[in-house]
Order: structure tokens, then sequence, then C-alpha cells
């Protein structure tokens, strides 16, 4: 059953979509010891090519491989966001060495006309094949990695920077506030707090006048007791 992604790229039969999703699973890989491969035959035909005893030309050939290797990725060895352009031209120049060096060899080996291009040529490409392979392939890891050319910019930096922070959310809009009504509704609530603080007012005054009178008729009966009395 095909999932999104596989429908989103295209894929409409599974059996391509999974061949596919095998080829970019494992070609970061492949292509890594293809690299490696390319290296090893390269110093096979300098072996063969170079007039040096074996016991010198295996080893100076190994020896000139590993250097082009660590100086290629040389990048990767510990990467803070900064590219060197230094193994580009390294590659290239190794490159261009080989091919010279290949060609004078197999005119050392007396090989002319038709037999010379055929070895010139099935070593070259060889030899080319192996350059553009190892060219693509720091380029695309110092995509992955963010590396820039020259000074590092702010958003080029190791792995541990590789993840983006979230997008800000969009600020909700400002309320439209009506200030006229709120204005009102406050005028309304002072003139109910007015009028309870009134009635209040009112209502202490007529309870006091009952006591006052209460008093004073006490006082008459008190003044006739007395009369009374005396």
């Amino acid at each position: 059953m095909l999932n999104i992604n596989q429908t989103s790229k295209g894929f409409v039969n599974p059996a391509f979509a999974s061949i596919f999703d095998g080829i970019t699973r494992n070609m970061p890989a492949i292509t890594f010891w293809g690299i490696l491969a390319t290296y090893a035959v390269t110093a096979a035909l300098n072996v063969w090519s170079i007039p040096l005893p074996v016991y010198i030309s295996i080893p100076a050939a190994l020896a000139i491989q590993f250097g082009r290797f660590a100086i290629v990725f040389v990048d990767f060895l510990n990467p803070t966001g900064k590219r060197s352009t230094l193994p580009a031209i390294i590659a290239t120049a190794a490159t261009a060495v080989a091919l010279m060096e290949l060609s004078f060899s197999l005119q050392h080996l007396k090989m002319e006309g038709a037999e010379f291009w055929s070895m010139f040529l099935f070593g070259g490409m060889v030899i080319m094949f192996g350059y553009l392979l190892e060219v693509n392939f720091i380029k695309k890891g110092a995509e992955a990695f963010g590396l820039v050319k020259g000074e590092q910019t702010a958003g080029a930096a190791s792995m541990l920077n590789q993840v983006q922070p979230p997008t800000p959310l969009p600020a909700a809009p400002a309320p439209n506030i009506d200030v006229q009504g709120l204005q009102d509704e406050l005028q309304f609530l002072r003139d109910q707090v007015k009028q309870m603080q009134t009635a209040n007012v009112g209502n202490g005054q007529m309870a006091k006048a009952p006591k006052a009178k209460k008093s004073a008729a006490n006082l008459n009966g008190f003044s006739s007791n007395g009369n009374g009395k005396h």
C-alpha cells in the first residue's frame, strides 16, 4: 500500500517506489565505497604502469591515494560551519596529475596508436569517474552539514544547529473595544451606587425618628410620674 510520502512524489507502482526508496537509503554507502574502489583502481594502475620496483610502487601509490582521501574529506574531521576550498583544488590537481602520469607511463611501456589510446581512455575514465564521485559526494555532505565557503554565517554551524527554531505564530489582532459603551456602562454603575447610597441615608433618618419620639414620650411619662409623687 502506498504511503503519503510516496504518493506525493508521483509513485503509482509500489514496486517502483520501493526500488527508489532502497536507492535513496543505500546510495550514500554505495557512493562512498565506490570512491574508495576508484582510489584502489587508480593505485593499481600506478603500480602497473610506473617503472618502479613493486615494493616501492605499492606503498607509494597507496600513500598518494590515502593523502588524496584525507585532504578531500578533511572538512568533515570536525565540521564547525566553515568549508575550505582546498579539498576541491587538491582533488582536481590530483586527477590532472594522475592522467598525466598514466599517459607518460603508457608511453614508457612503448604503447602507441590505438593501443595507447585504448589504455589511456580506459584508465582515464576510471580516474575521472572517481573524481566526479568524490567532488559531488563532498558537496552533498557540505550541504547536509550546513558548511559554507569563507566566513561562517549565522545559519551555518554544526549538527546541533540543524534543527530550525519553530516559526512564531502571528500575533492575534487587537480586539475592537467600544470605548463609548464602556463609559456609558461605567456612568450607569456610578448612578446606581449613588442612588443606593441616597436610599440608605434616607432609611437611616426614618429609623431614627421613632426612637426620638419614644424618648420624648418616656420623658413625658417620667415627668408626670414625678409630678404625681410630689
